[in-house]
């Protein structure tokens, strides 16, 4: 029995490692598209009118590996914010996964939104996004 129960612990941690791995390699490429982002508006611009207000944004890809990795980096790790923050979106990223899924992180100077949680904004985001 003892036996079974670290046989299932060493599968349930290789399984656990394996998807947390994974999850970058399923990455295809990244796509930034975005304005000015110091620039300021009359009102806050929420993600689902980015591309009414910005239709003309720069753009901005990623399809090799260092770079895909450089910006998943940057994704991981960040500060969560509970305060009622909302970006003032000034740029998209697009992941595309291999499955074809898409991804997609809203962006703001001082805070984004990706997968329906609000995080500061690393700034080091912002420089790539800007380079």
């Amino acid at each position: 029995m003892k036996k079974l129960n670290i046989l299932l612990l060493v599968i349930a941690s290789f399984v656990a490692c394996k998807s947390k791995t994974s999850s970058n390699d399923d990455v295809q490429s990244i796509k930034f598209k975005f304005t000015e982002l110091g620039r300021e508006t009359q009102f806050r611009i929420t993600c689902d009118k980015f591309d009414y207000y910005f239709p003309e944004g720069k753009e901005k890809n990623f399809n090799k590996k260092p770079g895909i990795d450089s910006v998943m980096q940057l994704l991981t790790g960040m500060k969560m914010v509970s305060d009622g923050t909302e970006p003032d979106v000034r740029g998209k990223i697009y992941i595309t996964r291999t499955t074809k899924t898409v991804d997609t992180v809203c962006v703001g100077a001082k805070a984004l939104s990706y997968k329906g949680t609000t995080y500061e904004t690393p700034q080091e985001l912002l420089v790539l996004i800007q380079k």
